[in-house]
């Protein structure tokens, strides 16, 4: 009685750990605080949706042919650097009359057939030099 319980102890615990050594499916670091929410086109550019924790970036990058580590939708990333486009300062007179983000535009122009305008819940337009198109550069070993 003994010898079977223990036989049986002995199964329990060979089989709980031939589970937990099975490899990961997702090779994917879920911390990583960036996912891409969606890609759009547009003449000669994409328009890519990044989200973090608090907030959504409408980023534009210029179309490009090339072979790389491409991004996907609903795929996490570690790091994004943004520029904006849209430079409040550029816009607003010296004297900040009382609705002075009324002089700021919702647009950009990128050139002369593609405009790009800044859609409802965005506060910018971005770009990144993590994006060549849609391939994905990680800059973070510059950064340390």
């Amino acid at each position: 009685m003994a010898r079977t319980y223990l036989n049986l102890t002995l199964i329990a615990v060979l089989i709980i750990t031939a589970k937990s050594c099975k490899p990961r499916q997702n090779a994917q670091p879920s911390n990583y605080p960036y996912k891409v929410e969606k890609i759009d086109s547009l003449n000669n550019y994409y328009i890519i949706y990044i989200s973090n924790s608090d907030k959504t970036y409408q980023v534009v990058s210029k179309k490009t042919k090339s072979n790389c580590n491409m991004i996907k939708v609903n795929q996490r990333y570690p790091l994004f650097m943004f520029e904006p486009l849209i430079r409040e300062n550029d816009y607003i007179p010296k004297d900040r009359p009382t609705n002075y983000l009324d002089f700021v535009p919702n647009k950009v122009k990128l050139d002369d057939s593609t405009v790009i305008i800044r859609e409802k819940g965005m506060d910018n337009i971005y770009r990144t030099n993590n994006l060549t198109g849609l391939c994905y550069k990680n800059l973070s070993p510059i950064i340390k």
